[in-house]
């Protein structure tokens, strides 16, 4: 009789040890699951990013095209103000540019400059504040990956995992203790 006691004592340990395991496996599947929706959140953000990033690209390598026509379009100013001063001198005709002539240019060349540093200033913001934003969003991902990363909800369930696990020990010991008293 003694035996049939252990006997039925071991399969409720196993059954509750059953029960341990497969609600292991549900709230690992759960957190699995969570963590799945966040990674493709991430894929998103990173996504959204990249093409954020191509299209500061091409704005950059419109920029970048405009100014190496301008800097064409200079050197071949530049290059017939030469060539008409050496034709002036080799004529023995004295051409120069007038004052006014002068300050044009300066003017010209000085508001293309400006609008050049300006377009890249503001390319430069953008790309520096979508690094900024895919470091960040790097970093956290990271984190997930490397399993440092806990929401509230898993700790939430490690907490009611610990608690449900001893309110059983206690009501175990509590029937086993019953079961010796009587």
């Amino acid at each position: 009789m003694g035996r049939n006691k252990k006997d039925a004592t071991q399969d409720v340990l196993n059954l509750y040890n059953q029960m341990q395991e497969d609600e292991n496996i549900e709230s690992g599947k759960d957190e699995i699951k969570v963590t799945l929706e966040e990674i493709e959140s991430a894929k998103e953000v990173l996504n959204k990013a990249k093409e954020e990033l191509n299209n500061a690209y091409q704005k950059l390598e419109s920029t970048r095209i405009a100014l190496v026509a301008a800097q064409e379009s200079t050197d071949n100013i530049v290059g017939g103000v030469c060539n008409a001063i050496v034709k002036a001198e080799r004529s023995n005709l004295k051409v120069g540019i007038n004052d006014e002539g002068l300050a044009q240019l300066n003017e010209r060349n000085d508001a293309a400059i400006s609008a050049f540093k300006q377009a890249l200033n503001e390319h430069e913001k953008r790309i520096n504040a979508l690094f900024a934003h895919q470091q960040m969003e790097l970093k956290r991902i990271r984190n997930v990956e490397e399993g440092a990363y806990f929401n509230g909800r898993t700790y939430a369930w490690m907490f009611g995992l610990a608690f449900a696990s001893w309110a059983i020990i206690f009501v175990e010991i509590t029937i086993w203790i019953c079961i010796k008293l009587f």
